[in-house]
């Protein structure tokens, strides 16, 4: 079984993708390059951001045309300010755009999977709420934190449905379309450029406040097999985080497919 992954993220993805999947696929080998791959191999790549770089999708499916190893091509990019919709229909143009270009067909058994972060790997490892039960806090919350929790509690309600930041009074405004002045205005303490923004921002209070160290560069903690396991679990026993049960449940039926 190989795999062909294609992220959004240069630092945080290119790092817990890995560990994810090695929990579900242990006998995986990482390669860097196409012509690598043999048998149980995965290859990362990524875009950079969004929008991805011209032709990068294309010249991702000539190699599966070219070396026709690949069993599961996965692409996987933010939604950030869009709907979950709009940004998997743009994706999957591009996709079939490329797929036409390069003359793909049913020749090649390639299964192809969009995968958005609704809207941000960040908003996925809010999801985890077991924290509590297996560390202490090491100190008392921020104030920050504290503001965030009182404007949307991420143990109670689902990450993926959070909006921009809190506002005066504490109602959810998205204001992530508004100008600077307009942000500071409604929220004078916190104001962000983009959700995805405010969704890091506040991992890294809740985080912090179990002495854990939250980075983009340095994303560690949230590969940890106990923290995927409790994201899992949100999963499963809630209607949280639709876009990564999304994920995860294509992961299951491949592993169930072939081991």
């Amino acid at each position: 079984m190989n795999f062909l992954f294609l992220v959004e993220g240069g630092q945080t993805e290119i790092k817990v993708y890995p560990k994810w999947l090695k929990y579900l696929f242990p006998q995986l080998n990482f390669v860097k390059k196409a012509e690598n791959i043999t048998s149980n191999c995965c290859q990362i790549i990524s875009s950079g951001g969004y929008p991805p770089p011209g032709g990068l999708i294309k010249a991702l499916i000539e190699d599966i045309k070219k070396f026709g190893n690949i069993d599961h091509f996965f692409i996987c990019f933010d939604s950030e300010e869009h709907t979950y919709e709009e940004r998997f229909k743009e994706i999957k143009f591009k996709l079939d755009e490329a797929k036409t270009e390069v003359g793909i067909d049913s020749s090649i058994k390639t299964k192809y999977h969009i995968i958005i972060q609704h809207c941000c790997i960040e908003t996925w490892a809010l999801g985890n709420a077991h924290l509590s039960n297996e560390l202490r806090r090491t100190s008392n919350s921020s104030s920050k934190l504290v503001d965030f929790q009182k404007f949307y509690d991420i143990l109670i309600n689902d990450p993926e449905l959070m909006f921009c930041c809190p506002s005066k009074d504490g109602k959810i405004i998205d204001c992530c379309k508004r100008s600077i002045t307009e942000r500071k205005q409604i929220s004078p303490k916190h104001y962000f450029r983009t959700k995805a923004k405010f969704h890091e921002s506040y991992l890294k209070e809740y985080l912090k406040e179990y002495g854990i160290r939250y980075t983009k560069r340095e994303p560690k903690c949230i590969g940890e097999q106990t923290y995927f396991d409790a994201l899992k679990e949100r999963c499963t026993n809630t209607k949280h985080l639709a876009s990564l049960k999304v994920f995860l449940d294509i992961l299951e039926s491949i592993k169930k497919e072939k081991y």
